[in-house]
C-alpha cells in the first residue's frame, strides 16, 4: 500500500513494531473553506513511534479496512509473544528450581552414602 507521499505502509503484521489506525480531525487554516465553520476535515492515519518521534502516515480512505486488519492482527501477534515469553519463564523457573532440589538431594546422597563405601 503506498500512500500520497509516496511512503510504504507495512504490508504485514510483522512489519508492524508499534502503532495504529487513527482519525484525525482539524482544520486547514484557509478563511474561506468550510472547515472555518466547524465542519472539520478528517483522515486516518497511521500513527506510530520512530526512535522516539511520532510519524504519521495518510492512510487512503479505500485502504483502511484492509490495513487496520494488519494492525490487529500484529496486535494480536504481539500479545500471543508476551503471553509466550511468560510462560517461557515460568518454565525456566520451575527448572531451576527443579536443578537446585536435586543438588540438595545429590549433596544430602553425598554425604550420607559416600562414609560407609570407605
Amino acid at each position: 500500500m503506498k500512500t500520497k507521499s509516496g511512503t510504504l505502509l507495512p504490508q504485514t503484521a510483522d512489519g508492524i513494531t508499534n502503532g495504529g489506525v487513527y482519525l484525525q480531525r482539524r482544520r486547514c487554516g484557509k478563511k474561506n473553506c468550510w472547515c472555518a465553520c466547524g465542519e472539520y476535515h478528517t483522515g486516518f492515519y497511521f500513527i506510530r513511534r520512530i526512535n522516539g518521534k511520532f510519524t504519521k502516515t495518510y492512510i487512503r480512505n479505500s485502504e483502511v479496512k484492509a490495513f487496520a486488519e494488519i494492525v490487529n492482527q500484529s496486535r494480536a501477534l504481539k500479545a500471543e509473544k508476551r503471553t509466550s515469553t511468560k510462560q517461557s519463564n515460568e518454565l525456566l523457573k520451575r527448572l531451576r528450581e527443579s536443578s537446585r532440589e536435586y543438588e540438595q538431594i545429590a549433596k544430602l546422597y553425598k554425604e550420607n552414602y559416600s562414609d560407609d563405601s570407605s
